[in-house]
């Protein structure tokens, strides 16, 4: 049997996406267009920078494989709208590429062991983007998409944010070589009045890791486990705020998360040496 060229590498959670219809539903939502300036996080082989580039709009590309862009990107790259950057998309310097400006789109198929972190830093750096629009393991973009009564660290977190919304299921069959597990396609549009400052992002998670520390117990127990404070304190600042502090974390709305966070923001309760 012939081997494939550039064989996926699952140190790097490749599994790259060739499926037309997919790849025109993701242009679909991200709603692209010749003025757009497109940021692409690991475009593989290129099939949906590609579909990207047919609209007519910028892409920048930022690939950690190198062998990807000596090989199958090689045939794209002379492109002039598109320019291909080797790096980790943790690390890249966005204004080197973007500019100083944030009127820009992140478009991309994100690799499973790393998207969230990816998510993170770029959507909470200075030069975030308008819109965003994802592919991620499908639990991961629910919970990121969670609503009310679902709530989880990931919802709590981005959506303090974010506007989010999933929309289509992507099945393994969609990929070469196939996941083990169902893909999910999400979007992520910046708020016009964030919830929370960006200076509060590292704290505001930090807090979320402590508040769902014990998620299928009440409130009062998840919090004072999580802060390491006895349960009266939280019910005191519970009660300040109007809350049932024996409900389960999932039960809070990302507002009254911000308002929990608030208010042992101020009392330093998290930032306490454990």
């Amino acid at each position: 049997m012939a081997h494939s060229i550039n064989p996926a590498k699952k140190s790097l959670g490749q599994h790259f996406l060739h499926d037309g219809t997919v790849l025109r539903k993701i242009v679909t939502v991200a709603k692209v267009n010749e003025n757009d300036h497109i940021l692409e996080i690991g475009p593989g082989k290129g099939h949906l920078t590609k579909r990207l580039l047919l609209e007519g709009c910028s892409v920048t590309a930022i690939e950690l494989d190198h062998d990807l862009i000596i090989g199958p990107l090689k045939g794209i790259a002379s492109n002039p709208k598109l320019e291909i950057v080797e790096g980790d998309a943790r690390k890249v310097d966005l204004k080197n590429f973007i500019g100083n400006t944030t009127r820009y789109k992140l478009v991309a198929n994100l690799p499973y062991n790393a998207g969230t972190n990816i998510l993170r830093s770029i959507l909470l750096s200075d030069l975030a983007p308008q819109l965003s629009v994802v592919m991620l393991q499908k639990e991961v973009a629910r919970n990121i998409t969670a609503t009310q009564g679902k709530s989880n660290i990931l919802s709590s977190f981005f959506q303090a944010y974010y506007h989010t919304n999933f929309h289509f299921n992507v099945q393994p069959r969609s990929f070469s070589p196939q996941p083990k597990v169902v893909s999910g396609v999400i979007s992520l549009e910046r708020k016009e009045s964030p919830l929370l400052p960006k200076c509060l992002q590292h704290d505001y998670f930090l807090f979320l890791t402590c508040g769902f520390a014990a998620p299928r117990k009440q409130l009062h127990n998840s919090l004072s486990q999580g802060l390491r404070i006895s349960i009266p304190e939280v019910k005191d600042v519970s009660s300040q705020l109007g809350l049932n502090s024996e409900l389960r974390p999932a039960a809070l709305s990302v507002e009254e998360w911000v308002a929990v966070f608030q208010k042992f923001h101020n009392r330093k309760y998290f930032l306490k040496p454990q």
